[in-house]
C-alpha cells in the first residue's frame, strides 16, 4: 500500500500499473469501487511521466461523473479548476493552456477523433467505468485502438472498470492480463425483500420512512426511470417522517447540471439525504454518506428496432453487474445495508452483465463517425461488433435520408447532419433548412425534449409550443443556433418551404396514412401499423409519426405531424415509386380472383391504387408469380384431396429414387412460371384463383410416362384376398393399408412397392374397424398374435369368423351367416 496516500487501494499496484502502460499499447485495470482509479491514479500517473510531455484524457461516460472527478483532484491538489485538472462536456468546460489531465464524456472524445484522427496532443487516453459499454465509447475505444495501429504507436490506453467480467479483450490482440487491485471493503448486509411482482412505489413508501429512523447515514433508491423517481418524490413529500429528517433529490440523465451537482453537496439543514436516481448513480464518482441502497432491480433504456427505424424505451431488469455495482454504493464509507426488492430466486434468472448498446442501439450516428474517420464500419476493432443485419438497415436509411450516396460513401448533406449534435434524422432537417428558416430549429429541440406521458396521440404543432423550453434545452437550442448561423448557405436563392416538407424529408421512412376513414390504424411507409389514440373525431389521413410507444406488440403513435398528399409529393418525389401491383378480390359467390392494380407507393404505404382494365399480360404473370409466392402450397394443395393423393404417391417414388423429379413445394413454387403459367390463359383483365389447374399441369411437369410407372410401383389400391380393393395410403412416412383381419385370412404377405424395395405397413382392424395389430410380417402375425387378438375379440364380435387355422380360413369380408359387415 502507498504510504502516502493509505486511503487509496488502487495506488498499491501503482508501479506495475506504470510498467504495464510503458510496456504495452494497452492496459486493462480491474479495480473495486472506491479505490481510487478515478480520483487518485491520473494525478499518480502524471507525475510518473507515462503521458510523455501530452494530456491524460480520461473518459467518463457520463457529464457529472467527468465535472466531479476533475473538481476532486484539483481540491486534491489545492488548484482551481481548470489549471492542471479540467474537464470538458457537453455546454460546460473548465480548461486552459495549462490542462494536463482532461476529464470528457463520449460525445467529446468523439469529436476530438474525427478533428484530429492522430490525438496529437493526447499521451495517455484512459476509458474509465468502461464495463457500462455504452455505444459512443465502444466506438471511441475501436477509433482509438485504430489511431494505435496507423497513426500513434506511442499512443497508450488504460482501460478501467469494477466490473470487467465477460469482456473478451484477447480476441483484440490484447493478451497482457488485466492488473487486479483488492481492496479491504466495508461489511455490507444484503436484504431480498421478496418477489418484485408488488408494487414498488407502495412497499418503498413503507420501507424508507423506517429506514430514515432505524439506520444512520444517507439513502440511496435505484428506480427505472424519470416518471418512477418524481412520482416517488410526490408521495415521500407528504410522509412526516420524511417531510420532517430528510431532503430528497431527485437524480437522473436529463436534468441540468447544477441540479445533479446538488446530489453531491453536503445537505445544510442537517437532514438525511434521500436520493432517487436512476442507474446515472451505478458508476458516477462515490456519493458521500451513503450507508443505505433501496433497489428496485429494474432499468430503461432505448431499443432500436432496425427494421422501422424507431427507437423504444423498454423497462428491463438489470444485470448480476449491475446489482453489485448498486450495492457497493453502500458501503464506500462504512458498513452499509442494500435491500433488493426481489426474491434471491429471481435474481437466478438474471444476466450477468448488460448487453452493450452496440448490439441494440441506434447505429446511424455511428455509420456516419465511421465515414467521416475514414474507414468502414468491419474494419474497426470493436470489442462487439454491431449486428451485420441492422447495419445494412442502417445504410439503407441513410440512403433515403440523402446522408449516403448510392455507393455508401458520406454525402455533404450527411457531413451537415453531422455536425449537430442531434439525432441523424433531426440534424439532416436543420442541415437542409435554408437560414431564412430558423424558426423551425425551435420545433427542432422541442422534438428533443419531448416526453411521452402515455399512449395518447398528440398533434405536436399544437402541442409544441406548450412543452417545457428547460435550461438544459436552451443550452441545446444556443448550441444548434450557433452552428446553424455559422454554415455556409450554397444555394440562398432557394425559395423556403413549409416546416412540413423539410420534416417529411427528414422522416421519410415514419409517414403513414389512415387505413379507413373510421379507423384509428395507420399504415407507415415503413410498413409497421400504428395506433393513434384520441378522442378527436377529425383526424388526419396523412401524418409523421414522430415519435411512438410500444405496449406488447401494438406501436401507439404518442406525437405526430398532419401534412397532406400534397407536401408528400412535393418533399419526396424521387422516394414515391409506381408499380403495378397484385390484388385480390372477393365476389358475391366467395369467388376470388386476382387482377393488376397501379399503385403508388412511398415504400410500404400505397398513396393512390386504381385497377387496370387492360392490364399487360406480363403485368398480370408477374402479378400471380408473386401471388404465388406468398402462398403456402402445402395448405394451397390440401384443398384438392386428389390433388394431395396424387402428390403424396409421387413424393414417395421420388423418396426412393424410383423417380428423379424436383417436387418439393419450395422447389415447385420457385419454377411455377415454367410447368403451372402454359397451362393459364392470360387475354383477360382478372383472373380466377379459385380455378388454377395445378393437378393437370403437375402431371404434365411430372411427364406422361410417370403415370404407368405410379400404377405399378405406387398403386392408388390393393386387391386383397376377400376380393376387396383397398386404398392404400401414402401421406404418412410409410405406405399404409387399413384393412379388416379376416379379408386377409391364408395370406403370408402382401407385394412390395417401389420395385421391391418399400414393404406395407398393415394396419388390422378389428369388425369396428379399429386396429388390433400393425405390422408388416403377416406370417408372423397367424402363427403368434392372431390367437391373442382372436381370444380378446371374439367374444365381442360372435358374428364374425374367428378360425382356430387362420391359414386354412377363406378370407371374407362377409358375417358367418353370409350377411354383409
Amino acid at each position: 500500500m502507498n504510504s502516502k496516500n493509505p486511503n487509496y487501494p488502487v495506488l498499491s499496484a501503482l508501479q506495475e500499473i506504470v510498467e504495464s502502460i510503458q510496456n504495452f499499447p494497452i492496459t486493462i485495470l480491474d479495480a473495486p469501487p472506491g479505490s481510487g482509479k478515478t480520483t487518485a491514479l491520473p494525478m499518480e500517473l502524471f507525475k510518473k511521466g507515462v503521458s510523455v510531455g501530452k494530456k491524460i484524457c480520461i473518459l467518463e461516460p457520463r457529464r457529472i461523473a467527468a465535472k466531479n472527478a476533475a473538481k476532486r483532484i484539483s481540491q486534491s491538489i489545492g488548484e482551481d479548476l481548470g489549471q492542471t485538472v479540467g474537464y470538458r462536456v457537453r455546454f460546460d468546460s473548465k480548461t486552459s493552456a495549462n490542462t494536463k489531465i482532461e476529464f470528457v464524456t463520449d460525445g467529446i472524445l468523439t469529436k476530438y477523433l474525427l478533428s484530429d484522427p492522430e490525438l496529437s496532443d493526447i499521451g495517455l487516453l484512459v476509458f474509465d467505468e468502461f464495463h457500462e459499454r455504452r455505444l459512443e465509447s465502444d466506438l471511441c475505444f475501436a477509433l482509438a485502438k485504430k489511431t494505435q495501429e496507423i497513426f500513434r504507436k506511442d499512443l497508450k490506453i488504460l482501460v478501467m472498470s469494477a466490473t470487467l467480467e465477460g469482456q473478451n479483450f484477447s480476441k483484440l490482440g490484447i493478451e497482457n492480463p488485466p492488473i487486479q487491485v483488492s481492496t479491504e471493503t466495508h461489511p455490507l448486509e444484503i436484504f431480498y425483500m421478496g418477489e418484485s411482482n408488488k408494487n414498488a412505489q407502495t412497499r418503498l413508501l413503507d420501507l424508507i420512512p423506517k429506514a430514515v429512523e432505524q439506520t444512520s447515514g444517507d439513502i440511496l433508491v435505484f428506480l427505472s426511470g424519470k416518471k418512477e423517481i418524481l412520482d416517488l418524490k410526490y408521495v415521500l413529500s407528504s410522509n412526516p417522517i420524511c417531510q420532517n429528517q430528510t431532503s430528497v433529490y431527485p437524480l437522473f440523465g436529463d436534468m441540468s447540471l447544477q441540479e445533479q451537482e446538488k446530489v453531491f453537496l453536503p445537505e445544510t439543514m442537517g437532514k438525511k439525504k434521500i436520493i432517487l436516481a436512476t442507474n446515472l448513480a451505478e458508476s458516477s464518482v462515490t456519493i458521500p454518506g451513503v450507508r443505505v441502497v433501496f433497489d428496485t432491480g429494474f432499468f430503461k433504456h432505448s431499443v432500436f428496432d432496425p427494421d422501422s427505424g424507431i427507437q423504444h424505451l423498454v423497462k428491463d431488469r438489470i444485470s448480476l453487474s449491475s446489482a453489485k455495482q448498486r450495492a457497493g454504493r453502500a458501503a464506500r464509507e462504512g458498513k452499509g445495508y442494500v435491500y433488493r426488492l426481489w426474491s434471491k430466486e429471481e435474481e437466478s434468472s438474471f444476466y450477468d452483465r448488460t448487453k452493450p448498446e452496440i448490439l441494440e442501439g441506434d447505429l446511424d450516428r455511428l455509420v456516419l463517425e465511421v465515414k467521416s474517420f475514414g474507414e468502414e464500419l468491419h474494419s474497426l476493432p470493436f470489442l462487439d461488433p454491431p449486428n451485420k443485419g441492422s447495419l445494412i438497415l442502417s445504410m439503407e436509411r441513410l440512403k433515403r435520408l440523402g446522408c449516403l450516396d448510392g455507393s455508401g460513401n458520406l454525402t455533404q448533406l450527411g457531413k451537415e447532419a453531422l455536425s449537430y449534435p442531434l439525432p441523424i434524422r433531426l440534424g439532416r432537417i436543420v442541415a437542409s433548412l435554408p437560414k431564412s428558416m430558423e424558426n423551425i430549429l425551435k420545433d427542432i429541440v422541442l422534438i428533443v425534449g419531448k416526453e411521452s406521458s402515455g399512449k395518447e396521440a398528440k398533434d405536436f404543432m399544437q402541442t409544441g409550443q406548450t412543452l417545457t423550453f428547460t435550461n438544459e434545452l436552451k443550452l441545446v437550442y444556443e448550441q444548434i443556433f450557433a452552428i446553424f448561423k455559422g454554415k455556409n448557405e450554397s444555394s440562398p436563392s432557394k425559395r423556403n418551404r413549409s416546416r412540413e416538407f423539410y420534416f417529411c424529408q427528414g422522416y421519410p421512412d415514419r409517414i403513414a396514412k389512415r387505413k379507413s376513414k373510421e379507423g384509428k390504424d395507420y399504415k407507415l411507409s415503413n410498413g409497421k401499423i400504428g395506433v393513434l389514440e384520441t378522442n378527436l373525431l377529425d383526424i388526419p389521413e396523412y401524418l409523421i409519426a414522430l415519435d411512438t410507444i410500444s405496449f406488447g406488440q401494438t406501436l401507439y403513435i404518442t406525437h405526430y405531424l398532419p401534412i397532406s398528399l400534397d407536401i408528400i409529393e412535393e418533399s419526396l418525389p424521387d422516394q414515391i415509386e409506381t408499380k403495378e401491383s397484385p390484388e385480390i378480390r372477393t365476389n358475391q359467390k366467395e369467388e376470388s380472383y386476382l387482377l393488376v392494380s397501379e399503385e403508388r407507393r412511398l415504400g410500404e404505404m400505397v398513396l393512390e391504387s386504381k385497377e387496370l382494365l387492360k392490364p399487360n399480360p406480363i403485368a398480370l404473370q408477374n402479378a400471380l408469380e408473386a401471388y404465388l409466392f406468398s402462398l403456402d402450397w402445402e395448405t394451397e394443395w390440401r384443398k384438392n384431396e386428389e390433388l394431395m393423393r396424387y402428390y403424396h404417391r409421387v413424393r414417395f417414388l421420388v423418396e426412393h429414387q424410383v423417380l428423379d423429379a424436383k417436387i418439393s413445394f419450395e422447389e415447385l413454387k420457385q419454377t411455377a412460371k415454367e410447368w403451372l403459367f402454359p397451362f393459364l390463359g392470360w387475354e383477360t383483365q382478372k383472373f380466377s384463383l379459385d380455378r388454377i389447374p395445378y393437378f393437370e399441369a403437375f402431371k404434365a411437369y411430372l411427364g406422361y410416362e410417370t403415370e404407368s410407372i405410379l400404377n405399378k410401383e405406387a398403386p392408388t389400391s390393393l386387391q386383397v384376398p376377400s376380393g376387396s380393393r383397398i386404398s392404400i395410403q401414402y401421406s404418412g412416412k410409410e405406405p399404409e393399408l387399413h384393412v379388416k383381419l379376416q379379408e386377409l385370412f391364408g395370406l403370408k404377405q402382401l407385394p412390395s412397392l417401389a420395385k421391391g424395395k418399400v414393404k406395407i405397413l398393415i394396419h388390422l382392424l378389428s369388425p369396428a374397424r379399429r386396429p388390433v395389430q400393425i405390422t408388416k410380417d403377416l406370417e408372423s402375425f397367424w402363427n403368434q398374435g392372431y390367437h391373442e387378438v382372436k381370444k380378446e375379440l371374439k367374444g365381442r364380435y360372435p358374428k364374425h369368423p374367428w378360425p382356430d387355422k387362420p391359414w386354412e380360413a377363406v378370407p371374407t369380408k362377409h358375417l358367418n351367416h353370409n350377411k354383409r359387415s
